[in-house]
């Protein structure tokens, strides 16, 4: 638990203190809602063609009319209900290459105590030169996550296991922020397995405080950023890199 609760200040404050930061953190999230808006944009334009689809079956224009913007309305209240389920992880996955950055900046100003340059445009261009390799890793992530999701599903299967299901997702949340701090260390995955069992209490009891954050609407939004700045913060502490007793 040790640096559990002290790393969460600390993590905000390596965003909103730090403009360069700050943009790594909003841009993955504007771009889910120009992805989003754009979606909602292109079903409203294209009713004219279900207007087209009805014609076929209904003689009076008006009819038809009617029928292709109901259709309309309900496409559209359905996207709002797939955007709430899905925000999290289109957010999550355009985000990757973007936390990448985010991680190495805060571990670089934590324990190096070097302030890098603080030009935006020169952040965005590490952030294209590295998405290649970030998103390999992301994909050698994801079926890990497929895998350790796919246990937690079993054991949810059994009421008594509940709790281990639970707290299995959890930590499956964590794993996939400190992932960037392994990553960027080379560390091998028996040491990252190490690493997890060392710190399961901690990791597990911050995963249940962000998935509590995730069904949050709005909130969740920013998940990906602070949750990538909080399990830096606190894998850099664990690892005693830095310190945060007081």
């Amino acid at each position: 638990m040790n640096g559990m609760l002290r790393a969460f200040p600390v993590a905000v404050k390596m965003i909103f203190t730090d403009p360069v930061n700050l943009v790594l953190s909003i841009v993955p999230t504007l771009i889910a809602l120009a992805l989003y808006i754009f979606s909602v944009v292109t079903i409203y334009r294209n009713s004219d063609q279900f207007v087209t689809f009805f014609r076929g079956y209904i003689y009076t224009a008006d009819q038809a009319t009617i029928l292709a913007k109901i259709l309309t309305a309900i496409l559209i209240i359905f996207f709002f209900f797939l955007m709430s389920w899905t925000f999290i992880i289109v957010v999550g996955v355009i985000a990757a290459p973007f936390n990448s950055l985010l991680s190495s900046r805060i571990e670089t100003k934590l324990v190096q105590k070097i302030y890098m340059d603080e030009d935006q445009s020169k952040a965005l261009a590490e952030v294209k030169k590295g998405m290649g390799h970030t998103f390999m890793n992301e994909i050698k992530k994801l079926i890990v996550i497929a895998l350790m999701a796919a246990l937690a599903f079993v054991l949810n299967i059994f009421p008594p296991l509940y709790p281990v299901g639970f707290l299995l997702v959890a930590t499956l949340l964590a794993v996939q922020f400190v992932d960037y701090s392994w990553s960027r260390h080379d560390m091998h995955f028996l040491a990252c397995v190490k690493d997890t069992l060392k710190n399961i209490i901690p990791y597990s009891m911050a995963g249940i405080l962000f998935l509590m954050m995730v069904a949050v609407p709005l909130v969740n939004a920013f998940v990906p950023a602070l949750a990538t700045s909080y399990f830096t913060v606190l894998w850099l502490h664990r690892q005693k890199k830095i310190d945060l007793t007081p």
